[in-house]
């Protein structure tokens, strides 16, 4: 499909796609604005008016933070200019059904750029700590992109501002940005990093998302209606030099990711030529002292350990997780560690992680976490590509689902197979959707889970 010509047609998820200052003074006008509420869920809606009430029109007077989302935490689209809203692609339901996501593949010459962070995810943190009095600005970048790049480019945005002891809170992969920041002249103006959930030795959503079997990207795939998720491993996502350098690395994994001859040689999988260029990421990044927080979720299903077994990749699960970054694979020596019970998608919307980071903020410490991962007891389970590609099959119909359906459906893009959720009892809070009744394999008992929120962040 030719992006210029495109990028004319204007999507209800373009006009929604409002700058920061609008979208709070919507929510803190006296009138509900019914988009809104549709679009966050009652729930969610409900925090964000009073917090837009609470700081709407105030002047922040307090140290500056920086919020950071994680990686897909961005949204990704073009430029319009004028009069029109800008082309968003990423996350714009309706253009990924027309096929167009293959307008995101990286290039040299890619117009498509970050047009904002994902509210929905991010705009809760960033109002909480403007109404504790942080002068809190939510930024976004594109994370297709390399970490070194972004971190130059926050590092620039630091020292432009030229404020003193900033402190950064930075969500999944942005804590790597904030790293990479670290390395240069203006990291000496951050005072204070906190990382939640962040993937400091690599995450397996990785090495699934480029062979096609990350529910992120076969849901998405549901979505389009002219390309499948291999289609979109190979062609779109494996152009991605910010997925390759997520891939985990370190003494916890047992294979040499960066070499592509651990990969199986049918199916999509990374580019030879990127995984040189990015290996060894730890190694550009700045290492953690004392001004390193880190949040660390866990007891959800996550994809701990890969091998390569006949041929395929075998993923172990377990719950030493958040439901997307091993607790091994987040821990930083150096860094101050906090654990709690937590997915890796809710952990900017958690009330209790909230709280502790303004904890964090204010004092260097928090009571609201545990010192120690407290794991529950669960049997391990082992998955193949060749299982989880016989999940989530078929397109959805995206224009006859109700709102509440469609949010629905993007706030499980990043949930656990079907095949290990537990079976959930009757009674309040089930729901066919979660229904699920085949047994986990090679299994002994269901290991628990919770819904993930919305928009894959990692």
């Amino acid at each position: 499909m030719n992006p210029a010509a495109s990028t004319d047609h204007v999507t209800p998820y373009d006009r929604f796609a409002l700058d920061e200052a609008t979208l709070v003074a919507l929510l803190a006008a006296p009138t509900q604005n019914e988009s809104l509420f549709e679009y966050f869920g009652p729930e969610l809606h409900a925090e964000l008016v009073e917090l837009a009430r609470a700081t709407h029109g105030r002047r922040p007077r307090g140290r500056r933070v920086y919020v950071l989302p994680g990686i897909m935490g961005s949204q990704l689209g073009f430029e319009r200019g004028g009069k029109k809203p800008d082309d968003v692609l990423w996350l714009d339901p309706i253009d990924i059904q027309l096929g167009r996501l293959v307008e995101l593949e990286l290039e040299d010459d890619t117009r498509a750029v970050a047009l904002g962070a994902m509210n929905y995810t991010y705009l809760k943190i960033t109002l909480s700590l403007r109404k504790a009095g942080f002068d809190a600005v939510l930024l976004d970048y594109d994370w297709r992109r390399d970490v070194a790049s972004l971190g130059k480019l926050l590092a620039r945005r630091i020292a432009t501002d030229g404020r003193q002891q900033v402190a950064i809170v930075a969500h999944s992969m942005g804590g790597l940005v904030a790293r990479a920041a670290l390395t240069h002249a203006a990291g000496a103006q951050v005072s204070q990093l906190i990382m939640l959930g962040t993937p400091n030795a690599g995450s397996l959503g990785a090495v699934q998302a480029l062979r096609g079997t990350y529910s992120v990207v076969r849901k998405v795939a549901m979505l389009d209606l002219r390309h499948d998720a291999e289609f979109l491993a190979r062609e779109v996502f494996a152009t991605f030099p910010g997925l390759h350098e997520l891939l985990p690395s370190g003494p916890h994994v047992s294979l040499d990711l960066f070499d592509l001859a651990s990969w199986p040689s049918r199916g999509p999988g990374p580019k030879a030529a990127m995984l040189r260029r990015t290996a060894d990421l730890a190694a550009r990044l700045a290492p953690a002292d004392d001004r390193f927080h880190l949040v660390v979720g866990c007891n959800r299903i996550t994809a701990t350990g890969v091998t390569l077994r006949d041929g395929d990749f075998e993923y172990e699960y377990s719950l030493r997780g958040d439901g997307t970054v091993p607790i091994a694979l987040a821990e930083l020596e150096g860094a101050r560690h906090r654990y709690l019970d937590c997915g890796h998608s809710d952990l900017p919307l958690s009330d209790r992680v909230i709280a502790g980071t303004l904890d964090l903020l204010k004092s260097g410490s928090t009571r609201r976490f545990a010192a120690k991962p407290r794991i529950r007891r669960a049997a391990r389970a082992r998955v193949r590509d060749a299982e989880l590609r016989q999940e989530y099959q078929g397109k959805v119909d995206w224009p006859h689902m109700s709102p509440e359906e469609r949010r629905i459906f993007l706030d499980t893009l990043n949930e656990p197979p079907r095949r290990l959720r537990p079976r959930p009892t009757t009674g309040r809070g089930s729901s066919p959707r979660n229904r699920e009744k085949r047994p986990g394999p090679r299994r002994a008992k269901p290991v628990s889970a919770k819904r993930p929120r919305h928009r894959p962040s990692r």
